[in-house]
């Protein structure tokens, strides 16, 4: 070769490789799909349709509106989101043949959804001229509990009735994704809507029997209990009305709560018809004594002592301030929470006297004083275990017997009988045999938790279709 081919040569070679550094495309940097998927979660705070400015040609201004207001008043959470494909692309404008996204199908829209962070529909629309240039559709569904939505078939119908428009695609979404996909109850319906009506007129009696007999017994307990809560009311509404008045700020703010606190139970014993309500008022009391107790630590410049449970013999006598051994009447020894003076006569070989509620103590009162200890015991001031076994005992046996009485146990129990008297007539017979310009889109009832994705064709292109329901 002579000199000045060989020149000719380095020259053209080098002519190449300039020509070539030109058109390769920059480096792939997918931080600027994530940033923009960030900027997009932003505009879908709120439920609704946003459409990126640079893909503004695909729907009207118009058109856009009227969609977002839509999608803000479907009864499902709907964030929709239109967006050019080469936004979701790390080389952005830059690549030169085809359109490769970062994320597709069921990911690219959970993609919004783990930045956005709330239950909902999630659907992102690309722009582009063809699926080769990354034109697509996803949807998917993300809820923790609550009705699954038809996604997968709001974005068949979409895609089939009227693409490539972008506008009537989502209106058409919409539309069908708001519907619940309950398809087992709609193939049912016919024949099962006697059936329900009756399992429902049998529901609704039951439930209404068992609040009927359950008031019934409230009503007793109410009879019992409130005698003893107006004494209480009375007297520490006359305990309270003798608080000295202080010019220290924290002090008089604490006792305007206790005066609020007592006159809260006040009125709430004036309206009281459930055991509910019982347990309320004493939650309340033993709330107001608590704070008293706290009032007079600030008064003698003591520190606020923590919420204790209240006296074992007498709750009226406020929280307790230690523990002492003691051992009831054909019962075991056990630490119970006192108050001062009762420890001091337990020390002293006395025995305190507790609080009477008929002809006994008041934990002897069985079902009557359930809710009244209850109040006491697990009330706003804290919770504790009550150490005698004659409450728990007569609690367990009120709350099974109200539960025994709800139409859910009662189908339940029923459901033994049968499976019960099935076993035994399989055992009297002796028979022991056994038996042995792409679009995508999609979404799955029955509340699995993956999805499907599939390909079809569409406008002489493929056709991406993926989405889910997913906790």
């Amino acid at each position: 070769m002579t000199t000045a081919a060989r020149v000719a040569a380095t020259l053209a070679l080098s002519t190449a490789a300039v020509a070539w550094t030109a058109v390769v495309p920059a480096a792939a940097d997918e931080a600027d799909v994530d940033r923009y998927l960030d900027e997009v979660a932003v505009e879908l705070a709120e439920p609704g349709v946003w459409v990126d400015p640079d893909a503004a040609d695909a729907i009207g201004r118009d058109d856009a509106a009227d969609l977002d207001e839509a999608a803000a008043a479907a009864p499902v959470d709907l964030r929709i989101a239109v967006v050019p494909a080469w936004k979701l692309d790390p080389e952005g404008q830059d690549r030169l043949v085809g359109r490769v996204l970062l994320y597709e199908g069921e990911e690219l829209a959970s993609q919004l959804y783990d930045r956005v962070g709330v239950d909902g529909v999630y659907l992102v629309m690309s722009v582009a001229d063809s699926s080769y240039d990354g034109r697509g559709i996803w949807g998917v569904q993300h809820s923790e509990d609550g009705p699954t939505y038809h996604v997968e078939d709001a974005i068949d119908q979409a895609v089939d009735c009227c693409a490539p428009d972008y506008g009537p695609m989502i209106d058409r979404f919409i539309e069908r994704a708001s519907d619940v996909d309950h398809p087992l109850y709609i193939d049912a319906a016919p024949w099962a809507g006697g059936a329900a009506g009756v399992a429902g007129l049998w529901w609704g009696a039951t439930a209404y029997s068992a609040r009927r007999r359950r008031r019934a017994d409230e009503q007793r307990h109410l009879d019992v209990v409130r005698p003893m809560l107006t004494e209480e009311v009375i007297e520490l509404s006359d305990r309270v009305s003798d608080l000295p008045t202080t010019s220290d700020i924290a002090q008089a703010a604490l006792t305007k709560e206790i005066l609020d606190t007592v006159e809260k139970a006040r009125h709430r014993l004036d309206a009281a018809q459930t055991d509910d309500d019982v347990q309320a008022v004493t939650s309340l009391l033993g709330t107001a004594r608590y704070k008293i107790a706290c009032l007079e630590a600030l008064q003698h410049g003591r520190p606020v002592p923590e919420p204790t449970p209240p006296c074992f013999f007498d709750p009226r006598h406020g929280p307790s301030t230690r523990e002492r051994q003691w051992t009831p009447e054909h019962g075991v020894s056990r630490d119970v929470p006192l108050c001062d003076q009762c420890a001091v006569r337990l020390d002293a070989g006395e025995r305190p006297q507790a609080r009477q509620a008929g002809r006994g103590s008041y934990w002897e009162g069985g079902e009557d004083l359930v809710a009244y200890i209850e109040g006491y015991w697990n009330g706003t001031a804290g919770s504790w275990r009550f150490p005698h076994n004659d409450h728990s005992v007569a609690r367990g046996r009120l709350w099974s017997r109200w539960e025994s009485r709800r139409p859910r146990a009662r189908l339940a129990s029923f459901g033994r009988s049968l499976s019960k008297a099935a076993s035994s007539a399989m055992s009297s017979s002796g028979d022991g045999s056994s038996g042995s310009g792409g679009w995508g889109g999609g979404g799955f009832g029955g509340g699995s938790s993956r999805g499907r994705s599939r390909r079809r064709s569409f406008g002489g292109g493929s056709s991406r279709r993926s989405s889910r329901r997913s906790g």
